[in-house]
């Protein structure tokens, strides 16, 4: 059964929040009990951004903090997306809104514990007018086999997966990827993910 690591300051959210996941056949811990848990144990972070940081700096911090434990999943609402670049800023992996149903929360926390990102598209669309102008994005010239790389990143694609879908080795996929942070200014394969989504590179 994977477990998930239940990040909630609110005894209310969190008490629902807790029967909705059990409801969905997930194992569910509270901080600190994290400490005492196999890794193999743990399967995904659920971090509320509305209730368990007092301010951005914060929420970023806190999220850094748990994404050395495991891959965090930020729940956040579509009026507070300022957080969700946060959430991205400190490590997160991927984002959901709050009101999600239950059959969207499942799949967002498989798809997390399988290596992979998820991206509401409503708070990805709102999140976009948050993020920095990077010049670097807009001036990047990319090879065909970039691009290709690029693609299967923004998709969530590990690695391994990239250079099993392109016929390379996985050290060639790491070589491509570093060019694509050099080029891009981006700072890690999350930025790729996420900030290129909306910004057209060129040939």
């Amino acid at each position: 059964m994977t477990g998930v690591l239940l990040v909630e300051n609110s005894a209310v959210f969190q008490a629902a929040l807790r029967s909705v996941l059990r409801k969905l056949r997930f194992s569910v811990f509270v901080p600190p009990q994290h400490l005492h848990l196999a890794p193999e144990q743990l399967g995904v972070i659920l971090v509320d951004a509305i209730t368990s940081s007092e301010n951005l700096e914060q929420l970023e911090s806190l999220v850094r903090e748990y994404s050395r434990v495991g891959p965090v999943l930020l729940l956040a609402r579509e009026d507070h997306v300022e957080q969700v670049v946060a959430g991205l800023r400190g490590g997160a992996v991927g984002f959901l809104k709050q009101t999600s149903s239950p059959r969207e929360l499942r799949a967002a926390i498989r798809t997390v514990c399988a290596g992979r990102t998820w991206c509401d598209a409503d708070l990805l669309r709102q999140a976009a007018k948050y993020l920095p102008s990077i010049p670097q994005f807009r001036a990047a010239r990319l090879t065909q086999r970039e691009h290709e790389v690029l693609d299967h990143v923004r998709r969530g694609e590990s690695n391994k997966e990239v250079a099993q879908q392109l016929g390379v080795t996985e050290q060639s996929v790491k070589v491509y990827v570093s060019n694509l942070l050099r080029k891009t200014g981006a700072t890690n394969r999350r930025e790729l993910a996420y900030l290129l989504t909306a910004t057209p590179l060129k040939p």
